[in-house]
């Protein structure tokens, strides 16, 4: 599992170690940057760039700040391997006395080895920097920055625009000819939101230290930070721990949240799932809600609707209910569904159900009792099963909501732009309010309860398909039946509902994903789970 940190989150991080561990700035930043030269090195290598008749050609771009200390002493530590170009901006009385160390350690560095180290001052210094290289480096701003740089960096920026690799048409093999690589992050780039300048420094790859930072994961980023790889820099793990409340999920992860399946065990010792859903016209979603919870390994799965699709899988039992003139389940069942969530240890309110006001009251209704005498039954409400919920609702850490941005809009009367930009901050202020678990569907998706969130950062385009969502809260209901805390059922939820979607783009295409192929994907995603194995594309990679 990897930390999240905001850049405030970081400073304490950093403070800490400093004051509390008596490990030095000094040291710190000359860790770090050990640490993100060996990972600049491995990129270096894998690239095709260090070879015995050739050195690679490098530039490096450092600021004033503790960022541009980290790239003194990396351009320190390139210097007998590269051909080096070092340009750096900003005043020295404004360094910290580690940064003003490294860049006075760095200019005897450049007079000794015979390398250039250019103090940019004017934008005709920045009019005439040489830029060809194999690799450019950016250390200008780090997690200071935002997406509003000013001063000499805009004109650095706009030179840096006109390198051939943030063409669309660059060569973005493993092998490419050029590389660009941003030091904690890219500037251009806010370190907590994600928005990026329109001239963000575009990396290939980002080395971020100690631990992801916020907006390297929302917002513009996945198009500006390339792949992100967090290296180990000397601040315990504990450390950023106590100081974080997002983290993101891993492949080592599923065997943590998941409890093995032993020998002497029977289909009710995985749990019971009962699907309340499906109308006229709207059958496939309740099957396919149904089809994913059997399949991510729920014990029994029950499906009460009006309508049976035949693509429902023979394991599903089945129970037909009354209807409205429109197809949709009528008052008249509630008694059939209070005897339902008796059996049942999840239940799932919501694929297919329809807008009809009977049947939404009838949910309600539903919700109600079960909050007031099975408050210890876990209910996902998902699609339509979410009308039952109102602003004021007081709901349970056993109810898991799974809004997209129109049904969370919908439900707490945010607008939905605002949603759209601050998803990671509603979805916690609202499942606090809500008193709930809150999956808010969104890139990264965000699960959030009582103050924590996981942010689920696999998945691809391939998934905004019909009938994805339904799959999803089938999955989610499968791992709260076979005893997974609601909280970590959403969040292990989204990961496989991501990493099954990353499986089928992977080995076909993402244009002929659908949500039938999500569930059948799951059975080449689980077994991956006690094996430490990638077998989805890297969202980012590690050296800790």
């Amino acid at each position: 599992m990897y930390h999240v940190l905001t850049a405030a989150q970081m400073r304490v991080c950093d403070a800490y170690t400093i004051n509390e561990l008596a490990v030095s700035a000094a040291i710190l930043m000359e860790d770090a940057a050990n640490a993100a030269t060996e990972r600049i090195l491995a990129i270096f290598r894998e690239r095709g760039f260090m070879s015995d008749s050739r050195r690679p050609r490098v530039v490096v771009l450092c600021g004033s700040g503790n960022n541009g200390g980290d790239g003194f002493v990396i351009a320190r530590k390139l210097a007998h391997i590269a051909e080096l170009r070092v340009f750096w901006t900003g005043s020295t009385d404004k360094m910290s006395a580690e940064t003003l160390m490294n860049n006075r350690s760095l200019e005897k560095y450049a007079a000794l080895v015979g390398f250039p180290m250019t103090h940019l001052q004017t934008e005709q210094d920045v009019a005439a920097m040489n830029l060809a290289a194999d690799c450019i480096i950016d250390a200008l701003f780090g997690v200071g920055g935002s997406e509003h740089p000013r001063g000499l960096v805009l004109p650095i920026l706009e030179r840096l625009s006109h390198v051939n690799r943030v063409n669309s048409a660059r060569d973005v093999s493993p092998q490419a000819a050029f590389v660009t690589i941003a030091i904690d992050v890219p500037t251009g780039l806010h370190s907590d939101t994600g928005k990026a300048h329109p001239l963000c420094f575009g990396a290939d790859y980002t080395i971020t230290m100690a631990a992801l930072k916020a907006g390297l994961l929302l917002q513009d980023a996945p198009d500006v930070c390339g792949s992100v790889n967090v290296v180990d820099i000397g601040i315990p793990k504990s450390v950023i721990a106590a100081h974080s409340n997002v983290s993101v999920l891993e492949d080592e992860d599923i065997c943590r949240l998941l409890p093995p399946r032993k020998r002497r065990m029977s289909k009710h010792n995985y749990g019971s799932v009962g699907i309340i859903g499906g109308s006229v016209g709207m059958a496939g979603a309740a099957a396919l809600c149904a089809n994913a919870s059997i399949r991510a390994g729920a014990g029994l799965v029950r499906l009460y609707s009006t309508a049976m699709h035949p693509a429902i899988r023979p394991e599903i039992m089945t129970q037909l209910l009354p209807t409205t003139n429109n197809g949709t389940i009528a008052e008249t069942a509630f008694e059939a569904l209070c005897k339902a969530v008796e059996v049942n240890s999840v239940i799932v309110i919501g694929p297919g159900l329809g807008v009809n006001m009977e049947t939404i009251a009838l949910c309600k209704r539903l919700l109600d009792y079960v909050l007031e005498h099975f408050s210890e039954k876990i209910i996902v409400l998902d699609a339509d099963g979410l009308r039952c919920v109102l602003p004021e609702s007081k709901l349970n850490n056993n109810v898991i909501l799974t809004p997209h941005h129109g049904e969370f809009a919908r439900l707490t009367g945010l607008q939905y732009n605002d949603i759209n930009e601050y998803a990671h901050r509603y979805a916690v202020e609202w499942a606090q309010t809500l008193g709930c678990v809150v999956l808010l569907k969104n890139v990264p998706t965000i699960v959030s309860h009582n103050g924590h969130s996981y942010w689920n950062t696999n998945g691809n385009a391939g998934m905004a398909t019909a009938g994805s969502g339904d799959v999803l809260a089938g999955i989610i209901a499968a791992l709260a039946a076979q005893h997974v805390t609601p909280f970590e059922a959403a969040a292990l939820g989204a990961f496989l509902h991501g990493k099954a979607g990353d499986w089928y783009a992977k080995h076909y295409n993402q244009e002929t994903l659908t949500a039938g192929g999500l569930t059948e994907a799951l059975s080449h995603v689980l077994p991956t789970a006690f094996a430490p194995v990638f077998s989805s594309p890297e969202i980012f990679r590690t050296n800790v």
